[in-house]
């Protein structure tokens, strides 16, 4: 595999006009989630204004999870109200909160502004709510149930744009408007929800992209706009994760299940070979149908909306909250917020330090790596090898597990791959000539390919890995010390010692440190899971939250003896 250098003036280019044309799609298909909701009002969960409520008596120690939204939240789309997505994240959670009942306010084209302005025209026919506001209700309903949630559900935000299209035409006043709103008053639902319920965790989603559909639904030209349409999604993505986790609350990844940058040709429909998001999109959603649903989810689509809220809640109520490993030279391993033990080396005799760490992927073990290539395996990650016992030409400097961690690769300085369990080895720079040499490597996802980051930021890919871009040609002000992936496998960030990141494909950035002066230098970066933000960490412990990564505190005022060397996230 050969080193390329990205084209930064192409990709900025590119991002301003995605930045317009993208407010043309989620017109559409914010258009639709208020026109469809009204119609499938009747799947809500909750009744309607002219239904009076049924009189329930529920036990004293009743706990509830509350869920907010637009017409998804309602359960449009779904056959039955057992289908709908808020539902089954609460049946799920029920296992292990007891008593556990859904209160679901949602309201079929529901819209940012809607939940906080009570003059609102389309509060008329959402539910009457205590101070005339969904979020008012919210806000009542916490402080009228204190200690008895324990987490809030929402999605909100597609129908911000869906009076920017009459007569064909897009005003693009309009939809600035409705992008400026989500920007300025989903931090005033996050904020009111948490003063209402201090310590809740707020669980908000971002949106998969129906507009996919236009690969068979569009004619000729379908399959184009389908493909503009990925990054473009992805762009509104952005800005709803990075107001979540500005504010506080955790980030709920729909549109990666989606796989909504996935044009690899392995999906079928109606007999037909398809990209893999195309496939999904009309499997899960009612787009490729005739129910009338367009673009809500059908029982698939709920039953995978559900899976990706209970993944995070899970996550979180099983851990207390968010947290971070560090790990120092010598086999420490320090936690902060949330993170678990399962053990260190630390007061262990090592024959080499320690260079890497990684959990594994349910955050209940994780690997230490020295870099002579020795592996140590705690919780229930499992030990299949190493190069401990070798002699190597270069210290080894990176480790990346397969996605079932029965298996993973280590890389050393000069590119060489070293590959266990049920890794494939895909190939190497070993014995190739480097301009600098290698820090770092991270899979895609699929356990079919790899990229190599070296000191100078030149990425080079293997097996399915697609080359993004890199700084190999770029003069850097301090060297690049790591990688992460996005979830999809379709981009990836580079991190500098002065905590510059460098984002390719469909990795989005979300801040740096490159302009703040540090105590000690950034020796590497976490991708938090739900893969919309990233943690920085460094030497000194120092950790630097951006994204929907949440600062649960660091070891900054009180280093450990031996430096930090690397960081994780659960």
């Amino acid at each position: 595999m050969h080193e390329r250098d990205g084209d930064h003036t192409r990709v900025a280019a590119a991002g301003r006009w995605v930045g317009v044309a993208l407010s043309a799609i989620l017109l559409l298909t914010g258009g639709l989630l208020g026109l469809a909701s009204t119609a499938g009002a009747g799947t809500a969960a909750r009744t309607t204004p002219d239904t009076a409520p049924p009189t329930t008596t529920l036990p004293p120690d009743t706990n509830y999870q509350l869920s907010l939204g637009d017409s998804l939240a309602a359960g449009v789309g779904a056959s039955t109200p057992a289908h709908q997505y808020v539902n089954l994240v609460g049946a799920h959670e029920a296992s292990g909160i007891s008593n556990l009942q859904v209160e679901n306010l949602a309201c079929g084209g529901a819209t940012t502004n809607s939940m906080i302005d009570a003059s609102d025209p389309r509060n008329s026919v959402c539910q009457t709510y205590t101070g005339g506001t969904q979020l008012s209700g919210a806000e009542a309903f916490l402080e009228a149930h204190p200690g008895r949630v324990p987490y809030i559900t929402i999605d909100i935000g597609g129908n911000n744009v869906d009076s920017c299209l009459t007569g064909g035409t897009i005003s693009l006043t309009c939809i600035s408007t409705g992008l400026a709103e989500i920007g300025t008053q989903l931090p005033v639902i996050v904020q009111g929800l948490q003063a209402a319920a201090p310590g809740v965790p707020i669980f908000g989603m971002d949106y998969y992209n129906p507009f996919l559909a236009e690969w068979v639904l569009g004619g000729p030209g379908g399959p184009a706009l389908a493909q503009e349409s990925a990054p473009l999604s992805a762009i509104l993505n952005g800005s709803l994760v990075n107001t979540y986790g500005a504010n506080g609350a955790v980030a709920v990844d729909v549109q990666g299940p989606f796989a909504t940058q996935d044009f690899a040709l392995t999906g079928t429909w109606a007999g037909a070979t398809v990209p893999q998001n195309v496939a999904r999109t009309c499997e899960w959603t009612h787009m490729c149908d005739n129910s009338g649903y367009t673009i809500h989810t059908n029982d698939i689509g709920h039953a995978k909306l559900a899976d990706a809220f209970e993944h995070q809640i899970d996550s979180w109520l099983r851990n207390g909250c968010k947290g971070n490993w560090l790990t120092d030279a010598a086999g420490g391993v320090h936690l902060v917020g949330g993170a678990l033990s399962y053990g260190s080396m630390a007061g262990q005799p090592l024959n080499k330090p320690i260079v890497a760490m990684v959990p594994t992927s349910d955050d209940q073990g994780y690997w230490l790596v020295a870099s002579d290539g020795g592996v140590f395996a705690f919780g229930d990650a499992r030990y299949f090898g190493s190069t401990g016992g070798m002699t190597l030409n270069k210290p080894i400097v990176g480790f990346a597990p397969t996605s079932d961690d029965q298996g993973y690769w280590e890389v050393a300085s000069d590119g060489g791959i070293f590959a266990y369990g049920d890794a494939t080895f895909l190939g190497s720079m070993g014995g190739s000539p480097l301009n600098q040499p290698v820090v770092g490597m991270a899979q895609t996802g699929s356990d079919q390919g790899y990229w190599l980051v070296a000191k100078d930021g030149g990425i080079f890919a293997f097996g399915d890995a697609a080359f993004k871009g890199s700084t190999g040609g770029t003069t850097l002000n301090k060297p690049v010390v790591g990688m992460a992936a996005t979830i999809d496998g379709n981009g990836y960030w580079l991190v500098a010692s002065d905590g510059g990141i460098f984002s390719y494909g469909d990795a989005v950035f979300h801040g740096s440190t490159g302009s703040i002066a540090l105590n000690q230098p950034i020796i590497g970066m976490a991708r938090t899971p739900g893969g919309y933000g990233y943690t920085l960490g460094a030497a000194d412990g120092g950790l630097f939250a951006f994204g929907d990564a949440t600062f649960n505190g660091s070891l900054g005022g009180a280093p450990p003896t031996a430096p930090i060397v690397a960081v994780a996230s659960t």
